[in-house]
């Protein structure tokens, strides 16, 4: 006797049908995690790293995809164009409230979308090449203000976070050093070796090699406290500039309408995977520091980062329009 048919598998068990478990089960829908940078960055890095924790506790495939352009702008507009249940997801940065600030015409605006957790902190060093003559931030301030206009500085890009961090240690201290955007850090770090750049923020990461071998010097570093790697490296609190932002933020986040009870489930098991023991080691060796906030801490430090960056731009007048 025929038992079974392509289009239903069926099983026979003490004489019953028994339709088997995987067909009864409706398949949980897939996650989409979008990296608003390329592969191969720090931020994409997190990303990959934490998806299949976080996809272990949720019970439910991450797929993790990179949609670069716009400082982020491409990303945060295909996650708001989603269906609002949760499975679309952004990767975000410090440059997350940066993107509204900079650019007026987007079809979005930061109350669009929904804060689950701030994952890590990276804190990015303030440094100089060896040969500069300035040991202290003290000393490189007094040195460029005897040259305005002289000393240049490079980063990733106009409308970075660290571009207008570095903007407000300008403001802060009244010195005059000239950006110069570069297509990503590493063009930026083989011209500061080369003593065409006076200064830059790379990541403790980037910048470890080039400290070991002495042709970059440390000034402050961007972290509440002293890295255990770098005792001697004073915080920027310590030397007066604690409000000037040096560190990058990786997060994640969804669309506003998503409900309450789904953002809750996606802010803890992300939460939980970036704090497996492991995971926080593998990160901590990379300068990477795990944060894990709640979803309401995460839209508070929004909200903060939003109000500081909006008065370098209106210092800076910098636009992306």
């Amino acid at each position: 006797m025929r038992i079974g048919s392509t289009r239903r598998r069926l099983l026979v068990s003490g004489g019953l049908l028994v339709v088997p478990r995987l067909l009864r089960a409706q398949a949980s829908p897939q996650i989409r995690l979008l990296v608003p940078f390329a592969a191969g960055g720090p931020m994409d890095m997190v990303a990959r790293l934490v998806a299949p924790g976080a996809a272990e506790r949720l019970g439910q495939t991450i797929v993790v995809e990179n949609r670069t352009g716009g400082t982020g702008a491409v990303a945060m507009a295909e996650v708001t164009r989603a269906r609002p249940d949760g499975t679309t997801l952004m990767i975000t940065g410090s440059s997350w409230p940066v993107v509204m600030l900079l650019n007026r015409n987007l079809s979005f605006r930061m109350a669009d979308f929904a804060p689950l957790t701030r994952m890590t902190l990276a804190p990015h060093l303030f440094v100089v090449p060896a040969a500069l003559p300035v040991r202290t931030v003290d000393e490189f301030v007094a040195e460029a203000r005897r040259r305005p206009g002289e000393w240049s500085y490079g980063t990733s890009g106009i409308g970075t976070t660290l571009h207008l961090g570095t903007e407000m240690l300008k403001m802060r201290t009244g010195i005059d050093i000239v950006h110069v955007p570069y297509r990503g850090n590493a063009p930026a770090m083989a011209d500061l070796l080369a003593g065409r750049l006076q200064t830059m923020f790379p990541t403790i990461a980037e910048a470890a090699p080039y400290l070991a071998d002495g042709r970059l010097r440390a000034l402050a570093v961007g972290y509440p406290e002293r890295i255990n790697t770098l005792p001697d490296v004073p915080t920027m609190a310590e030397v007066g500039l604690g409000d000037v932002p040096a560190a990058s933020d990786f997060g994640v986040a969804t669309q506003a309408e998503v409900p309450a009870q789904a953002r809750a489930r996606l802010s803890e098991a992300f939460r939980d995977a970036i704090r497996e023991p492991g995971l926080a080691a593998r990160l901590r060796e990379l300068g990477i520091f795990v944060v894990a906030t709640t979803a309401e801490r995460f839209a508070e430090m929004v909200r903060e980062e939003s109000e500081r960056y909006a008065e370098v731009i209106r210092f800076v007048k910098v636009t992306l329009n």
